[in-house]
């Protein structure tokens, strides 16, 4: 089986030394990725992120402090970053008031889409498991290469939410968002939906090959999305930082080292019975979060097989 490189920077803290730092080694995984072969100076460089959720009563999302350094990096390649979300200016509005604006991160935060989120490219899909055409935002795709940078979580229709769901319910459309929830509808347990976000994720990056980069955040790992009013206690310790082209072998390395890793005491997996080696956001919420992965690998958009490098 071919086996894709996954960069990680561990957060786990062993000496008292800057080195040691999670900051330090995202810097490091960056200089170690691909990234420098795919920005050129001048290259509009869109980062996905999500912003939080719209009341302001969720807080653990992605710390400003890392996309600062993600930021900072691909200036100093030459590449002229812009942060992007989905649902409009209302959404922009939002994240620039929960810490993600030009003093603290860098770059300016725009929404993918337009104000009204009606700046819209169709884009047909090759092979399509369940939609055939998917609206991306006009933003990701005329940008000339796209950091996908996703906050680790569950969350209630696909189980998890990561690298996959970043790009399939945070670059498409009011027309495609629900399209991929009404297929939830098909069945219980969520193959149907994870196979929609598969089809949307390659409308997304279909046309910049060898453009796109994938980074999981794999801290403050939520039981739901970052979108809900609220936050909890994390389910697991903090993991640190995984990264990749390989958007599949990104996410099936981010869902091992979930599976695991132990349970936080007082969280919702405690409270589940969940232990190391459990499929957790299955138990939690019913659907088997792995179904994406696999969807992705039958799509050809990456491999089953990784190497974790520890950078």
């Amino acid at each position: 089986m071919a086996r894709s490189k996954v960069l990680f920077a561990k957060a786990k803290l062993e000496r008292l030394e800057k080195e040691a730092s999670l900051t330090y080694r995202f810097r490091k995984l960056l200089e170690e990725s691909s990234l420098k072969d795919m920005i050129s100076s001048g290259n509009l460089v869109a980062i996905k992120i999500h912003v939080g959720d719209m009341e302001h009563d969720g807080y653990r999302t992605i710390r400003p402090i890392f996309i600062r350094i993600l930021v900072d990096y691909v200036k100093k390649l030459g590449g002229i970053p812009f942060l992007i979300d989905t649902w409009g200016l209302r959404h922009v509005v939002v994240g620039l008031e929960n810490g993600y604006n030009y003093a603290a991160v860098g770059a300016p935060l725009i929404p993918v889409s337009g104000i009204k989120e009606t700046d819209l490219i169709k884009v047909k899909v090759p092979n399509p498991l369940k939609l055939s055409e998917v609206e991306v935002g006009s933003a990701v795709y005329h940008a000339d290469v796209l950091i996908n940078f996703a906050h680790s979580k569950g969350h209630p229709s696909p189980g998890y939410g990561g690298a996959i769901k970043n790009l399939a319910m945070g670059c498409t459309s009011p027309n495609t968002r629900p399209a991929i929830h009404n297929l939830e509808k098909e069945d219980n347990s969520g193959k149907t939906f994870q196979e929609g976000m598969i089809d949307a994720v390659h409308a997304v990056i279909l046309n910049k090959p060898n453009k796109v980069f994938h980074i999981n955040y794999v801290m403050d790992v939520q039981p739901t999305c970052d979108c809900a009013p609220w936050s909890d206690i994390p389910i697991i310790p903090d993991i640190g930082i995984l990264a990749s082209e390989d958007i599949v072998a990104l996410e099936k390395a981010t869902l091992d080292i979930i599976n695991q890793a132990p349970i936080v005491p007082g969280s919702i997996g405690e409270a589940a019975g969940l232990k190391p080696g459990d499929n957790k956001f299955q138990v939690i919420h019913g659907k088997d979060p792995y179904i994406q992965v696999e969807a992705g690998y039958r799509k050809g958009l990456g491999n089953l097989g990784y190497e974790l490098i520890e950078v």
